[in-house]
C-alpha cells in the first residue's frame, strides 16, 4: 500500500509540474594549422574557432513562439572581426544576442544580429575560405561601398517571411552601426537597410538583394546589390556563382564603385567531397584587380565531425600569397 502511494504521488507530480520553455545548446569547434608563404616569410600559424548558442523557444497561447538565441565565439585574428561595432564576438552575447517570434506568418526579431545578405554571402557562395566575398577587409579604401562587411549589428530589426511556394523575401534595418552603443541614437543614424529575397526550385535556387547605407563608416551614403545562383546535379556536383556590386559617395559628390563575383562548386562522393572556386574584384583607384583560387578536400569523419585540406593562391593585388591549411571542424 505505501508503494502504490508512492507511486502515485510521483505520478502526480509529474502531470502537475510547470511546462518550461524548450532551451537548446548546440555550436561548433573548428582547429586549422596553416602554412602562410609570401615574398617575405613563411609562417605557422594556428586558426581556429570555438562557438557556443543558446537558443530557446516558448510556445504562446496564441500559436506563435516567442524565440532567442545569445552566443559568442572564441577567434583567431582580430576580436572585432572588422565591424564597426563595440562589442567583440569573444564577449558573452557579443556573437549573437536576440529576441524575437516566430509563426505561421514568418519570423521578428529585435536585437544583436547577422545581416541576411550577409548570411547569404558568406554560405554557400563564400565557402571553402572565400570570406572576402562578404567582407571588405582584404583591401578595405577600395570597398567601403561593401555593406555585407558590416554583418553583425547590435541594434537590429529583422522581419524573414515564410515561403510561398518556394520564395521568400526578408527585410532588415539596422542603425548606429558606426558608433554601436544603441544609446540615444536616432533610427535612421548610421543605417544600413537591407533587402533580401530567394527561391528554391527543386536543385535550383536563386538569391538576391539590395542594400543602401547612410553614414556607415563615413559620411555619405553607400548601396550595394547581388544576384547570386546555385544548382545540384543528381551525380553529387553542386555549382553556384554570384556577382555583387557596391558604391560609396565620397567628396565631392563623385563615387567610389567596386564588384566582386565568384564561380564555384562542390562535388561529393562517398564520405569524400572536393570544393573548388575563383573569386575576382576590382574597384576605383586600384592598381589592378584581385584574384583568388582556393581548392579544398573533406572526409567526413562521423555524422557530425569533418576532417580537411584546403590550398589558397592570392595574385599579387590581393596580397601575393598562398597557404595550406589542415583541420578539423565538428558540430553538436
Amino acid at each position: 500500500m505505501f508503494k502504490r502511494a508512492l507511486i502515485a504521488a510521483a505520478v502526480a507530480a509529474a502531470v502537475s509540474a510547470p511546462a518550461f520553455a524548450d532551451v537548446s545548446i548546440t555550436g561548433s569547434m573548428e582547429m586549422n594549422f596553416m602554412v602562410v608563404d609570401t615574398d617575405a616569410a613563411t609562417t605557422h600559424e594556428l586558426d581556429r574557432g570555438l562557438q557556443i548558442d543558446f537558443s530557446g523557444s516558448d510556445k504562446l497561447d496564441s500559436g506563435s513562439s516567442l524565440i532567442w538565441k545569445v552566443s559568442q565565439k572564441i577567434t583567431s585574428g582580430n576580436t572585432n572581426n572588422h565591424t564597426d561595432s563595440y562589442l567583440s564576438q569573444q564577449a558573452w552575447g557579443g556573437r549573437e544576442g536576440w529576441v524575437g517570434f516566430t509563426g505561421d506568418w514568418g519570423t521578428f526579431k529585435l536585437g544583436r544580429q547577422f545581416l541576411n545578405s550577409y548570411l547569404t554571402l558568406d554560405w554557400p557562395y563564400g565557402q571553402g575560405g572565400n570570406w572576402q566575398l562578404a567582407e571588405n577587409n582584404w583591401f578595405a579604401p577600395a570597398a567601403a561601398g561593401k555593406l555585407t562587411a558590416h554583418f553583425l549589428n547590435g541594434a537590429s530589426a529583422n522581419y524573414v517571411s515564410p515561403s510561398f511556394g518556394g520564395f521568400s523575401f526578408g527585410v532588415q534595418h539596422s542603425w548606429d552601426v558606426k558608433a554601436g552603443n544603441q544609446n540615444g541614437v536616432d533610427l535612421g543614424d548610421n543605417s544600413i537597410t537591407d533587402l533580401s529575397a530567394n527561391y528554391s526550385a527543386g536543385s535550383l535556387g536563386l538569391n538576391a538583394g539590395y542594400l543602401f547605407g547612410s553614414d556607415v563608416g563615413s559620411k555619405g551614403d553607400a548601396s550595394q546589390w547581388y544576384v547570386g545562383a546555385t544548382y545540384g546535379f543528381d551525380f553529387g556536383l553542386n555549382l553556384r556563382a554570384l556577382y555583387t556590386g557596391y558604391s560609396k559617395d565620397v567628396n565631392g559628390g563623385a563615387s567610389q564603385d567596386g564588384f566582386d563575383w565568384i564561380v564555384g562548386g562542390t562535388y561529393s562522393f562517398g564520405k569524400s567531397f572536393v570544393k573548388a572556386s575563383y573569386h575576382g574584384a576590382d574597384a576605383d583607384n586600384l592598381a589592378g584587380s584581385r584574384s583568388i583560387a582556393s581548392v579544398e578536400y573533406g572526409y567526413s569523419l562521423s555524422k557530425n565531425t569533418v576532417g580537411y585540406a584546403r590550398y589558397q593562391w592570392r595574385n599579387k593585388e590581393a596580397g601575393d600569397l598562398q597557404y595550406g591549411m589542415v583541420g578539423v571542424w565538428t558540430g553538436f
